[in-house]
C-alpha cells in the first residue's frame, strides 16, 4: 500500500457477503445478454483522521466520503510501536450513514477494548458496495487513554474540611486528601475571599494557570510556561494543567483540572491524569456544553 500500513485482518462476514453478491446478481440475471464490467474502482481514502483520548475509550474521527457506491468504512488498529509500516488489526465497520455529525461532517468509532496508560494507533479506508476497499489513511494517528473525574470538591484549608482540601492525582478516584498529606500535589485555600490552587511540594509539583480553554481542548501539556510561586488564583471556566516529577526521568506525569464551580468555601473540579510516564498527551472527550465533539445519533440520507 502507499501509506506504507499493513493489515493482518479484517472482517470475514463483509468480505464473504461482497464476493458473494456478485455471483447472485449474475444468477438472476441469466435471460439478459447484456454484459457489464464488474467495478474494480475502489473508493477515495478516508481522510482527517484523528483521535482523542478518554478514560478507558478513543475516539477516533474522520471526515465523511461523497460517492454514490460508498457503502461504509473500516476502522482498524496498531498495538505497537511501528505506526508507519503496522500491522494493523481490524476492528468494526462503521456503515455510510452510521456515526455522523452533519456539522463537523465527521464520522466517529469508539474503541472500548483499551487499557489506561497504553498507546494505541488507528487507521480507516473506505468500502463501496462491490466489496472495493481504499488504502489505509496516510495519518499516523495514535492515543493514549487515562482516566479523568468529574465534581470532585475541594475545600479551603482554613475552613472546617481542611482533610479534604488537597488532590493527589496518582490515587485517581481517591485523590481527594488532606492539604497537608506526604504525597499530595495540590491543595484548595481562600485568601481573602479568594481561592488560590497551591502546590503542596513545590521542588516536585508545577503549576499553570492555562486560561478558559476548554477542559477537553488541553490535549498536551506544555514543556514550560509553569508558575515559578507555585500557586494560582483559581477562577471559573479556567483550566489548569499540573507537573508531577518524582524524579524527571523515571517518575514524571501530567494531569490537568478544571474550576466547575466556586462556593464561600470550596471549588469543584474536573480532573485528568496520565499514568503513563513522560507522556503529555491530555486530551479528553469531555461532556459539558464547551464541548463541540457531540456524538448525535444522525443519519445522513
Amino acid at each position: 500500500m502507499v501509506s506504507g500500513k499493513t493489515i493482518t485482518t479484517r472482517s470475514v462476514t463483509r468480505f464473504l457477503w461482497f464476493v458473494l453478491l456478485p455471483v447472485v446478481l449474475l444468477a438472476g440475471g441469466c435471460d439478459d445478454d447484456t454484459v457489464v464490467a464488474p467495478d474494480r474502482t475502489p473508493p477515495a481514502v478516508p481522510v482527517g483522521v484523528t483521535s482523542v483520548t478518554g478514560d478507558g475509550v478513543v475516539s477516533v474521527y474522520w471526515y465523511d466520503l461523497y460517492e454514490d457506491d460508498l457503502a461504509g468504512y473500516a476502522v482498524y488498529r496498531h498495538d505497537g510501536t511501528t505506526p508507519e509500516t503496522g500491522p494493523y488489526y481490524w476492528l468494526a465497520d462503521v456503515a455510510w450513514d452510521e456515526n455522523y455529525d452533519p456539522d463537523t461532517r465527521e464520522h466517529w468509532y469508539d474503541d472500548t477494548e483499551v487499557i489506561n496508560g497504553h498507546t494505541y494507533y488507528y487507521a480507516v479506508l473506505s468500502f463501496d458496495s462491490h466489496g472495493n476497499e481504499s488504502e489505509l489513511s496516510f495519518e499516523t494517528v495514535g492515543d493514549t487513554p487515562r482516566p479523568e473525574g468529574y465534581d470532585v470538591t475541594l475545600y479551603d484549608r482554613f475552613g472546617a474540611r481542611p482533610d479534604a482540601s488537597g488532590f493527589d492525582f496518582s490515587r485517581l478516584e481517591a485523590g481527594r486528601t488532606a492539604w497537608d498529606d506526604p504525597l499530595v500535589d495540590i491543595y484548595v485555600e481562600f485568601q481573602a475571599g479568594i481561592p488560590w490552587v497551591v502546590s503542596a511540594r513545590p521542588q516536585i509539583v508545577d503549576l499553570q494557570d492555562y486560561g478558559t480553554i476548554p477542559l477537553v481542548w488541553v490535549d498536551f501539556a506544555p514543556a514550560d510556561g509553569y508558575s515559578r510561586s507555585g500557586r494560582a488564583e483559581l477562577i471559573a471556566g479556567h483550566s489548569y494543567v499540573v507537573r508531577i516529577a518524582e524524579d524527571p526521568v523515571t517518575d514524571l506525569h501530567y494531569a490537568k483540572f478544571q474550576v466547575v464551580d466556586i462556593a464561600s468555601d470550596h471549588v469543584v473540579i474536573d480532573w485528568a491524569y496520565q499514568i503513563d510516564n513522560r507522556n503529555p498527551e491530555l486530551a479528553v472527550p469531555g461532556d459539558r456544553g464547551a464541548d463541540t465533539r457531540r456524538k448525535p445519533v444522525v443519519l445522513r440520507y
